[in-house]
């Protein structure tokens, strides 16, 4: 008897464990296509549906549907949706129905393979909504790529259009179109050079560069309320050593004000990357983490903080930097919003256009008060921008530099200097898209 009670209370734990997960977002508009699937594909606690049922989204010249028999493409969750894919001859759209307005995920799943006389790793092709081009010149030549923005939709449709190159394909092997929640960006955010406040956010395209659990392991899509996946810090720390991580997700508080469960979940909260300084204050030095990004475009960096390595408030201070600039200074999260520990709380910082192809971001400590060296960083989110034309291709920044004259900066520098909101329809889509091509770009 006391086995069955001990099965019951475990089989009821799960259930309500499952049940706090599943209580978050809703989202109105949530398509999820395995393409070039015949059946239906379970990927965690989600279903995406085979190709033929969304038949009516696609308008394409020819039903092309690839299927592979390898067994190692990629150990990661996503996997069986890389089995199969669609192949494009000619420029394809797929059009959706958009229930609510706002910010949508777009997910895009690329893994080439050979099938029949179509060799994936040889289509070149560019990938475009209405307003937005988010790829151009675009191939993949090995490993599993998926790429994923948010795009605010404003129409009661999204198109998205894959246009092969010249003499070439383009292929897919399944997306994503979700809502999200109107909360998770909003329209503002800081700037650090020159400081002040950035508006103009709400209509950016964005795309998700790097989304990084500092301390942490990889979070999968199952265990974030949004489906998004968190990858471990530890190779992009610049000095590994400077740095030992913490862990204490149990101890994680959302409150009023500050994060909430769809901006990062606890696991992403409740660990971090610590200096490692411990009982050697003569230790005074940065943990810093360098990512690759893309020249030529502004960027969306969110910091996520959560103390939960003090044992008293006020006794954690540090400094927090990106590239020369000092972030914020003498940081006491302890004062945040509520005066207690291990709060969830995030900052977003909009950066100037960058000209180089490294981003480093740094935590050092601060000397208030003669506190023992210390600092922390819990999680970071880096997001690109669109261009002035609309773009979040890479072949935009070339053509921004050779005729920067003529190009706008996004958005508007409250109290500093007045930048040009630009969020520009381009009409032409097809005559940018044919332009661009003239460019070798790759995905990463």
């Amino acid at each position: 008897m006391g086995y069955r009670k001990a099965e019951l209370l475990t089989w009821l734990l799960s259930i309500l464990c499952f049940s706090c997960l599943s209580s978050g977002f809703s989202p109105v508009d949530n398509y999820l296509i395995d393409c070039g699937s015949s059946t239906n594909t379970s990927v965690g606690n989600r279903v995406f549906i085979a190709d033929n049922l969304a038949s009516k989204l696609l308008s394409t010249p020819q039903d092309v549907l690839a299927k592979t028999n390898s067994n190692s493409i990629t150990t990661s969750s996503d996997s069986p949706l890389y089995q199969t894919a669609r192949v494009f001859t000619g420029s394809s759209k797929y059009t959706f129905s958009i229930g609510q307005s706002g910010r949508h995920w777009i997910r895009l799943y690329f893994y080439p393979f050979v099938y029949n006389s179509y060799n994936m790793s040889l289509a070149n092709f560019a990938v475009s909504t209405q307003d937005h081009v988010l790829l151009s010149n675009f191939s993949v030549k090995s490993s599993a790529v998926a790429k994923e923005y948010s795009l605010n939709v404003t129409s009661n449709v999204l198109v998205i259009t894959f246009t092969p190159s010249n003499n070439s394909f383009a292929f897919l092997n399944a997306i994503e179109v979700v809502s999200v929640p109107s909360a998770l960006i909003t329209d503002d955010a800081n700037t650090i050079s020159p400081p002040g406040s950035f508006k103009g956010l709400l209509p950016t395209a964005l795309e998700t560069v790097w989304r990084v659990n500092m301390g942490g392991q990889t979070v999968t899509p199952d265990n974030d309320t949004l489906w998004r996946t968190w990858i471990p810090d530890k190779s992009f720390l610049v000095q590994p050593n400077a740095a030992t991580n913490v862990s204490y997700v149990a101890g994680v508080k959302y409150v009023s004000g500050g994060a909430t469960q769809d901006t990062a979940p606890p696991t992403v909260y409740g660990t971090a990357t610590r200096m490692n300084s411990v009982f050697d204050p003569g230790n005074i030095f940065n943990v810093s983490w360098e990512f690759n990004v893309d020249p030529g475009f502004q960027y969306l960096v969110r910091f996520h903080f959560c103390d939960i390595v003090s044992a008293s408030l006020n006794e954690l201070y540090f400094n927090v930097f990106i590239d020369p600039w000092i972030v914020v200074k003498d940081l006491d999260l302890s004062t945040y919003l509520v005066n207690q520990l291990a709060v969830a709380y995030y900052m977003d910082y909009v950066l100037v256009t960058t000209a180089s192809n490294k981003l480093r971001v740094s935590v050092g400590p601060s000397t208030v008060n003669g506190n023992f060296p210390d600092a922390i960083l819990n999680g970071l989110e880096i997001m690109k921008m669109n261009s002035s034309e609309g773009s979040l291709s890479a072949a935009d920044s070339v053509i921004i530099s050779s005729d920067s004259s003529s190009k706008k900066n996004l958005g508007v520098i409250v109290g500093k200097e007045k930048k040009t909101n630009s969020s520009k329809t381009i009409k032409d889509m097809d005559s940018i898209i044919h332009k661009w091509n003239n460019f070798s770009i790759h995905g990463k």
